[in-house]
């Protein structure tokens, strides 16, 4: 895990070299055992190093090839790199270094970027040929690791953050329209947008390669939405239960590789308490264990993550958050946001309490709602349908008096769902932010200037959202839609972003491929597994605490519906401001969300969403 960033010019003027100390400077922190530099007339390449697998001098980056002809700089862990390397040396490469690092570059080089679609892992990467004059960037099938591009006719930047390449001045610093809609629209920006106009995340799953002759190739070596596609052929329940069990246990000793200890966030909910079983269940090394812990009882997952830890051994530590301290540490948090979110502020905490103790990586149950169906869309989302069907005109012709009868932020959704109901409709009515027919009350003229493109980028976006490959069950259908969108516009960013802002990696053995192709489809045959995630804690070979499996699910979030009507009353009222003072909200739509939250008319997430996202275009410089 690290931070890499580069610069590629091909015309005129030449790479300057000081853009390599604003880049350095801007990915301090993602990497605090190392730092390297490869510079050339043509191409700048920047590394941060966070040294997890093979930590000797000689695994430094950027690592070259072929007597320097290629220069390669990666962030993330390639969890099969000793089997890829066995392949490579069977065709004769020697290798100079026990590190997966050697292992991508080689095979990148040797086979080309479809060969990507063997590792298993996370990563971001960049390859700079000299003799061809060609630069490949390239980032894993779910997103895990971010990777942002600014290029035009001259050359290309690259960076594991947008802000390093603001700061470089390596793109503008105009927001983006797109951006702002989109976030309006879902909470978060998904790629290939981003806040800032110019900047575009590469897309999952695919490389691209610029050439010095101007020409641009690009390519998909891995689809994750195939994985959810009806093949015809599937197991029986119980060759299900057998082959994901060993499956779990699998991707977790996968996620274990590393020549440093490998720590556990620990919520006390079944993801993480499955993770802890897996791990006991290969491994025998001890592992510690971190968990927030929130002021108030009823919001607090403390004794149940006492008794996970107690269950499988785990040397656990907590850390506690009150609103007084997150009032005082907003700051720190949007300065390392990186792109805005309504999300995150648990991140960061549990990530800085890790970081402390010295633990470098620490595996995360995230993923594991969207692999075994936790979220209630996989039950709201199909039901919608089906009520969709049963009713037909009726739900069109009723849906203003239904709506008016729901709080209004939940009225909302329904009138969206119901005026054309449909799996991307319910959809956004179950994951969305604000509504489309409410964005014209909401928008400001900073935004509506600019409209026509701000619907284009956002519609750009979406299709890759939507995308299928092709006839699904429902929980698939709901499966990749999560999986595309909240997790990877959102959560793999945030805890990406707040992980790194203390020199942490996470890893996240749900979020795995091999996984996704034992579980998907065939778990959208059998609806009964997706209840409580049977399908998962079922098929543990250490089981898991009883009370753990039978209490309702809780998920994690911080207090924040009682937090903002108290200690972080003024924090938010001044993010709402400073939005509409922006242009990108109306005053008056400030105004009237924060009179809805107080009357509970709103969902807290649309009054901390919103702060969220002013307090952080405020904080840009």
């Amino acid at each position: 895990m690290c931070g890499l960033a580069g610069l590629v010019r091909f015309t005129a003027p030449r790479v300057d070299e000081s853009v390599a100390g604003a880049l350095d400077a801007a990915l301090a922190h993602r990497g605090p055992d190392g730092r390297g530099v490869f510079a050339s007339p043509r191409a700048l390449l920047v590394h941060r190093r966070l040294a997890i697998i093979d930590l000797t001098p000689a695994a430094s980056q950027p690592m070259s090839y072929a007597e320097g002809r290629y220069q390669f700089v990666f962030n993330g862990e390639v969890y099969n790199y000793r089997s890829l390397r066995s392949d490579l040396e069977r065709r004769g490469e020697r290798f100079a270094t026990g590190s997966d690092t050697e292992v991508l570059l080689r095979l990148v080089v040797l086979d080309g970027p479809a060969a990507l679609a063997r590792v298993r892992g996370m990563f971001a990467l960049a390859l700079w040929d000299d003799a061809a004059g060609t630069l490949t960037l390239a980032r894993d099938r779910f997103g895990i690791k971010p990777l942002y591009v600014a290029h035009d006719t001259a050359g290309v930047g690259f960076a594991s953050e947008v802000g390093a390449l603001r700061r470089a001045g390596l793109v503008s610093r105009d927001i983006s329209p797109a951006g702002m809609l989109a976030y309006l629209s879902w909470g978060s920006v998904p790629a290939p947008l981003t806040w800032l106009r110019g900047a575009e995340a590469l897309e999952p799953g695919t490389w691209r390669t610029w050439s010095s002759d101007g020409s641009v190739r690009s390519g998909r070596f891995a689809d994750s939405a195939s994985a959810y596609r009806t093949n015809g052929q599937l197991p029986s329940e119980q060759e299900l239960r057998e082959t994901v069990g060993e499956a779990v246990r699998d991707a977790v000793r996968a996620h274990l590789t590393a020549d440093v200890p490998v720590g556990l966030f620990l919520s006390g909910g079944i993801d993480s308490g499955a993770i802890a079983s897996a791990a006991r269940t290969v491994s025998e090394a001890d592992l510690h264990s971190f968990t927030v812990v929130v002021d108030e009882r009823a919001w607090s997952e403390a004794a149940e993550a006492r008794q996970v830890a107690g269950a499988f051994g785990t040397t656990h530590h907590e850390l506690r958050v009150a609103a007084e301290s997150l009032a005082s540490d907003l700051p720190a948090i949007i300065a390392r946001l990186d792109q805005p979110t309504g999300d995150a502020v648990n991140s960061y905490y549990v990530s800085r309490a890790v970081a402390k103790t010295g633990i470098k990586a620490v595996l995360s149950g995230v993923g594991g709602d969207e692999m075994f169906g936790g979220y209630p869309s996989f039950e709201r989302v199909p039901a919608g349908l089906r009520l969709a069907r049963a009713l037909g005109p009726a739900m069109r012709a009723t849906r203003g008096a239904v709506a008016a009868a729901l709080p209004a932020w939940r009225g909302a959704k329904w009138r969206h769902f119901a005026g054309e109901p449909g799996l991307a409709q319910a959809y956004r009515a179950v994951r969305g932010y604000f509504m489309p027919h409410e964005l014209p009350a909401l928008i400001g003229p900073a935004l509506a200037d600019t409209l026509a493109e701000a619907e284009a980028g956002l519609a750009r976006a979406e299709r890759r959202l939507f995308r299928c490959a092709g006839a699904e069950a429902p929980a698939a259908s709901v499966a990749r839609l999560e999986t595309h969108g909240f997790l990877g516009s959102q959560l793999l960013r945030d805890i990406d972003a707040m992980s790194m802002a203390h020199g942490l990696e996470v890893r996240v053995p749900f979020v795995d491929h091999e996984l996704q192709r034992v579980v998907w489809p065939a778990l959208g045959a059998y609806p009964a597994l997706l209840k409580g995630k049977r399908l998962l804690h079922e098929t543990l070979a250490r089981p898991l605490p009883p009370e753990l499996v039978e209490r309702p699910k809780q998920g994690f979030t911080l207090p924040f519906d009682r937090w903002l009507r108290h200690d972080l009353r003024e924090t938010a009222r001044d993010g709402l401001q400073a939005l509409a003072a922006g242009g990108w909200i109306r005053p008056a739509a400030a105004d009237e969300v924060w009179v809805a939250f107080e009357r509970r008319q709103a969902h807290w997430s649309r009054v901390w969403g919103l702060a969220m996202l002013g307090r952080f275009l405020e904080a840009a410089p």
